[in-house]
């Protein structure tokens, strides 16, 4: 398989994809503003940034998250040597997949958080689906997340 041909998606829905090259190896592509732009269109939020998640690697890395909804924390006091800091309470995103420039993946949803090795992603609608180098096949959906577990049961049985 040549170079040229590597530059091309699967379809035009993939947003990871892994091939292997003529020497065997396999190398990842992440299309990051297609990932933007699926997240904007489905209404979720989307942010960009660079910093190290030690559960991923030691270097800093540039990341890119979509959030599905977003919790606060509440206000929270820290006292150090006599003094004291209010934080009050702050929005943090409750919900998201973050996938770093390696296509490793931090996924947190209502009851869980981990990590994917990310080989495929693509979108279908709301749902991303993902094939990882070790776990195979998830899906995830967007509506889920943004909902939560009780809210959701209760669309699903009317």
């Amino acid at each position: 398989m040549s170079d040229r041909q590597f530059r091309g998606k699967p379809s035009k829905s993939h947003i990871i994809w892994t091939r292997s090259t003529r020497s065997g190896a396999t190398r990842k592509r992440f299309d990051d503003e297609h990932f933007e732009k699926w997240a904007t269109h489905c209404g979720f939020d989307f942010e960009r940034t660079k910093h190290v998640d030690h559960d991923r690697g030691g270097e800093p890395r540039a990341q890119c998250r979509c959030v599905f909804s977003w919790g606060k924390l509440s206000d929270e006091t820290i006292e150090v040597d006599g003094e004291s800091w209010d934080f009050g309470d702050q929005t943090v995103p409750r919900t998201f997949i973050e996938i770093d420039e390696k296509g490793l993946a931090r996924v947190k949803g209502w009851k869980f958080e981990t990590i994917y090795d990310i080989r495929m992603m693509r979108h279908k609608g709301p749902e991303l689906l993902i094939e990882t180098a070790n776990e195979g096949r998830k899906r995830l959906n967007g509506r889920k997340f943004v909902t939560g577990p009780r809210e959701q049961q209760r669309e699903d049985s009317s």
